[in-house]
Parts: C-alpha cells; structure tokens; sequence
C-alpha cells in the first residue's frame, strides 16, 4: 500500500485536494494508494508512517526541515497552479513524474 499524505496550515484545503485524488485513483482501480490530510501541525505524528508527503503551497517554507525531518520519504511541494486548482488528476500526474508511481 502506496501511503500519500498531503499537508497544509489547517488541513482543510488539502482535504478537497485529497479527495479529489482519491476519487481519481478509485476510477482507475488503485485500492493500494491511499490518500490522506492533515493540518502541518501533526506531521511528526504522520510523516513516519507514510511514503509520500505533499506539501501545499503556503507551507512551502517547510520543505527543507521536512527533507531534512524525513530523508527516506518522497517530498514533492505542489505549486500555488497545482494546488489552486483543486485538481486531482492534476497532483496524480504531478507525482507521477516525481516517479511516486506509474
């Protein structure tokens, strides 16, 4: 199981995001990618358990205390366009090219 979290300030934004994902990945059949957010504040209770942190845009900031926090994890930072959109096919294709998955 492919474990996505994404993390912004108040995690509310970012679960539009993710659920747009999720429904995204259920129309392609991908049960092994799961997809959550969460509000920054609990990524030391989350980042360990999960493969891939996505950061939103306005805690961009963060980015290198995270790389630095979990060496091991895939880190992609979504633009202000990407996460604007609110578009779920838009992350997954983002991430596909960050080689998370085919």
């Amino acid at each position: 199981m492919l474990k996505i979290a994404l993390f912004c300030s108040g995690g509310m934004s970012t679960s539009l995001v993710g659920s747009k994902m999720k429904r995204v990945y259920e129309e392609q059949g991908r049960s092994d990618i799961s997809v959550e957010a969460y509000d920054f504040a609990m990524i030391d209770e989350i980042g360990g358990e999960v493969d891939v942190i996505i950061i939103a845009p306005q805690i961009s900031w963060a980015k290198e205390q995270v790389e630095e926090q979990y060496p091991g994890k895939k880190i992609v930072c979504l633009t202000m366009q990407e996460f604007g959109a609110m578009d779920g096919v838009a992350v997954i294709e983002r991430l596909k090219k960050e080689g998370v998955h085919d």
